[in-house]
């Protein structure tokens, strides 16, 4: 598999260039679906670009044609009214394309947007529990969303309306030429010291840009975090704190940079406004010779003008949307090194569909170790499990007991040894099918901010009402259920705040009743439950493990006791395994020792 890593090894020297062919590439693939539409699009921007080109010359025309009149009113007016009537359908043609393509250009960018913060969102969802575990769920989130504003704001803002406004200058620069080579020149000139200001200006900013975005990225982040352990800092009376560290990270760092974007950007500003305006007191200047020696009609100094100010315009614009293009560029190109990371492979090559799970599990040698660890965390275990049968998984925190579990669903693989199910490889199984199959009730259970009837039938979402307040019955769920003023379809709030450890554990209980799992992985979901609680949670651990093959995390010499067999670790070693009446003989053993502590 490749490897996880986001970080950017990219030269400085050729960061900008790289950013722009690979932002244009993201750009166009995120087109294609709405090819139609693009080009429909930039078919009315070419046809209205043409009709805005000849405005300027109509205008001229008509300006000189009036000049005619002013000297010798018997001249007709017929001329003069069919040069109105051809400038205002040329107008009115544009106009009504430029409305049109306003309106389709913004529910292209809607979509855009839309699309790509469905793909990447969906795209996390996908991706190995290594990456979620070292990367911020928040820092990923704010470069989807930022690259997918920034991709609603090239489209709507820059590529469709800019890029044919380039036809225009062509054309208008050819009838500029026809009209006065000379003005034309000066026209190209300003151009070109344009470009030369504009390439020295945004060719530094790339690497602030970077800096920017990854600064933006990583307080977003920590501001998730913080968001996500709200409960502790309540309770630890820290908001101050994190107040202070979330002004910190956005406006110390992150707006610092951004500021530093905005003064160059002005400065480029500046610098355009005086070019344009010295531009035109050249134009203006040598338009007094050319008229007066009769070589340019005032008519053709209006259109002459109205040109002047086509040619800019786009060159302004392209200037002033510069910074969202390669604001744009830089965003999705981070963005897409989350979205291009190979996804999670639920299909390996040769693998087997598994309708259902006997229950033959076996450990062979098994070592695993964490990339942030070279040290390996279990070290070759081996075991067997028969179906049914009740397995208890014993040791210290920290000796590998969650790692196993892990490997056991298949979110890890070892790097050593080999894990059967049913005979099986577990990496020759389809994963969906495999861990569809499995139930899981953890010692703090995950519940979803939704109605209590959609917690209970989480990964199971056909089942009717009636299937899950049945399965509540079992949990000893539904006599707490029915006293909540809208019952099954009470809201249960971020994370099951509004619910005591023990009703989320019976809710818990009760999605693994519907799930009706074959094999059940229990970590210990009586731990930090009040007697009673713990009392009616028991009664329903038991009925639920019965003819399933069930792991333990246990903690407890009650559940430790009644196992078919206690698999004890010691720093990632499996040290002893058998029953309790089995290990509790052997002399000085580390399960004796748990046993004796218990005690």
């Amino acid at each position: 598999m490749k490897s996880m890593s986001l970080k950017e090894k990219i030269p400085k020297s050729k960061f900008s260039k790289k950013i722009f062919w690979e932002g244009l590439s993201i750009l166009f693939r995120q087109l294609k679906p709405y090819k139609k539409m693009v080009v429909f699009l930039v078919a009315l921007s070419t046809i209205g670009a043409i009709f805005e080109a000849f405005i300027p010359l109509v205008a001229g025309k008509i300006f000189d044609a009036i000049i005619k009149i002013a000297e010798n009113p018997i001249i007709s007016v017929t001329s003069i009214f069919i040069l109105i009537a051809i400038w205002f359908a040329l107008r009115s043609s544009s106009d009504a394309m430029s409305w049109r393509i306003g309106f389709n250009n913004q529910k292209l960018g809607a979509f855009l947007e839309a699309d790509y913060m469905s793909k990447g969102f969906g795209k996390m969802f996908e991706l190995p529990i290594s990456f979620h575990k070292e990367k911020k769920h928040g820092e990923i989130g704010d470069r989807i969303t930022r690259a997918a504003g920034w991709l609603d704001n090239i489209v709507t803002r820059v590529s469709i309306n800019l890029l044919p406004n380039f036809l225009s200058i062509v054309i208008a620069l050819v009838i500029t030429f026809i009209i006065n080579y000379k003005l034309t020149l000066i026209l190209l000139l300003a151009i070109v010291i344009y470009i030369v200001i504009l390439m020295k200006t945004v060719s530094p900013l790339a690497e602030t840009q970077k800096r920017m975005h990854k600064a933006y990225n990583e307080a977003f982040g920590k501001a998730w975090d913080s968001l996500d352990n709200i409960q502790e800092i309540k309770q630890s009376a820290t908001e101050k704190y994190e107040q202070n560290v979330i002004y910190r990270n956005f406006v110390d760092n992150a707006a610092k940079l951004f500021l530093k974007m905005i003064n160059i950007w002005s400065r480029l500003d500046f610098s355009q406004r005086v070019l344009i305006s010295l531009s035109q007191l050249s134009i203006f200047v040598a338009s007094v010779f050319f008229v007066r020696n009769g070589t340019l009609t005032p008519g053709q100094l209006v259109a002459f003008n109205g040109y002047a100010a086509m040619i800019f315009g786009p060159f302004v614009i392209l200037g002033q949307n510069w910074q969202t293009v390669q604001n744009g560029f830089v965003a999705l190109t981070r963005a897409e090194k989350v979205l291009q990371l190979p996804s999670e492979n639920y299909i390996p090559e040769g693998s087997s569909f598994l309708k259902n799970i006997l229950g033959n599990i076996s450990f062979k040698d098994v070592s695993f170790s964490y990339k942030s660890i070279k040290e390996n965390v279990i070290k070759d275990v081996s075991f067997d499990v028969k179906p049914g049968e009740r397995v208890a998984i014993v040791g210290e925190s920290g000796v590998g007991k969650t790692t196993l579990i892990s490997l056991l669903l298949g979110l890890y693989f070892p790097q050593k040894g080999k894990i059967t199910i049913d005979g099986k490889d577990i990496k020759k199984i389809e994963l969906h099918s495999y861990r569809s199959r499995i139930g899981v009730v953890p010692q703090e259970p995950t519940l979803f901010n939704k109605n209590i009837a959609d917690n209970i039938k989480y990964g199971n979402f056909k089942a009717s009402i009636k299937d899950v307040i049945s399965a509540a019955k079992e949990a000893h769920a539904n006599e707490f259920i029915e006293k909540f003023p809208k019952k099954y379809s009470q809201l249960v709030g971020w994370k099951g705040i509004k619910l005591s450890v023990g009703q989320k554990q019976r809710i818990a209980l009760a999605r693994a009743f519907l799930k009706n799992p074959d094999v059940l992985i229990l970590d210990e979901p009586t731990s930090a439950l009040d007697s009673k609680s713990e009392a009616l949670i028991k009664e329903s651990l038991k009925k639920l493990m019965e003819g399933r093959t069930t792991f333990i995390i246990a903690h407890r010499l009650s559940t430790i006791r009644e196992a078919d067999k206690i698999l004890v670790f010691d720093k990632g070693i499996l040290v002893e395994q058998g029953t309790h009446d089995d290990l509790i003989k052997i002399p000085n053993g580390v399960y004796k020792n748990f046993y004796e502590l218990q005690k």
